[in-house]
């Protein structure tokens, strides 16, 4: 079963990276954006794209503090590890089968897998919220957005709605004979909410969503345009809500890079052909490039099995 599990996530962070590359490596827009792009800037951006994604796997690691003695590291990269996989359909669940290898539950590495991205989509959210303020083709969408986002903290915050959901799910859980792991799960995820890691976490997103927004504006600096920040910041988390919003894998894939097009052609005032370009630089030196990252992580630097020894020499310890 071990030796099942390890082949399935060697496969799909292999399809992760192949989905990433046919999709950014292909095309007649990406080619031409290879050759007119200024590469003076892109040591800085991919720089700017392995903090975003280590980032997010400290704060993934700060989430696993409360249920798991392993080295910090040892999470960092684990979740890096698993970034290709997050391209496939699903494949964020590839995050706690690299966890348990480490001798980290499927249950309990769940509960931070989960917040890590509900943090992400809240943090859109309020982005969205805010960018609907001064772009009024968003107020449909993000107020979509509010309706279930309210919908569901009320869902939560009642205690009869509560209580009720909570039966139902232990129910379910019974009758698929899990109870130990959804048991296990609920404890992992009173660990993490608590206060100082909340709001660790959402330091750490808010941080993440600015470096994307410095990498947006480089790429742009690279076909020779300035674009304000304010505007970078909708070019951004308009296209990346709508992309969301799409429940395509990697957050949108193609959705994004359109909505990136036709904003910063509409509202930036640059030219298509630039835009198309841009967004085809941006996406390959974000996603392209960390799911790369994660894959020599996962390939070349993450121990499997192995990595249970170092949670048993630090235990004895």
């Amino acid at each position: 079963m071990k030796k099942y599990i390890k082949y399935v996530l060697h496969g799909v962070i292999l399809i992760g990276v192949i989905v990433a590359a046919a999709r950014y490596l292909n095309g007649e827009e990406v080619l031409n954006a290879l050759t007119t792009f200024n590469y003076i800037y892109m040591p800085v951006m991919l720089l700017l794209a392995a903090s975003y994604i280590s980032a997010k796997g400290w704060r993934f690691a700060w989430m696993m503090q409360p249920i798991s003695k392993l080295p910090q590291d040892v999470f960092v990269r684990g979740y890096v590890a698993g970034t290709a996989a997050t391209l496939v359909p699903a494949g964020v669940a590839a995050r706690a089968g690299i966890m348990n290898q480490a001798g980290v539950s499927v249950a309990q590495s769940s509960a931070p897998v989960a917040f890590s991205s509900i943090m992400d989509q809240a943090v859109f959210v309020a982005a969205a919220l805010l960018s609907a303020l001064f772009f009024p083709p968003v107020r449909g969408p993000a107020l979509i957005l509010l309706i279930v986002v309210i919908v569901i903290v009320l869902a939560l915050a009642i205690p009869l709605t509560r209580s009720a959901l909570a039966k139902a799910a232990g129910w379910v859980a019974r009758k698929l004979k899990i109870q130990d792991h959804w048991q296990q799960f609920l404890n992992a995820v009173g660990d993490v909410l608590q206060p100082k890691i909340v709001a660790a976490a959402i330091i750490i997103t808010i941080f993440g969503l600015a470096v994307q927004v410095m990498i947006l504006d480089l790429t742009l600096r690279g076909f020779g345009q300035a674009v304000a920040y304010p505007t970078l910041f909708l070019a951004y988390t308009v296209p990346s809500m709508f992309g969301r919003l799409s429940g395509l894998p990697g957050g949108g894939v193609g959705v994004t890079e359109a909505g990136i097009v036709g904003f910063l052609s509409t509202s930036a005032q640059i030219d298509p052909e630039i835009s198309l370009a841009a967004a085809a630089i941006f996406r390959v030196s974000t996603v392209l490039f960390q799911a790369l990252l994660g894959a020599i992580i996962y390939f070349f630097f993450w121990k499997g099995e192995g990595e249970k020894r170092v949670r048993k020499e630090t235990e004895q310890g």
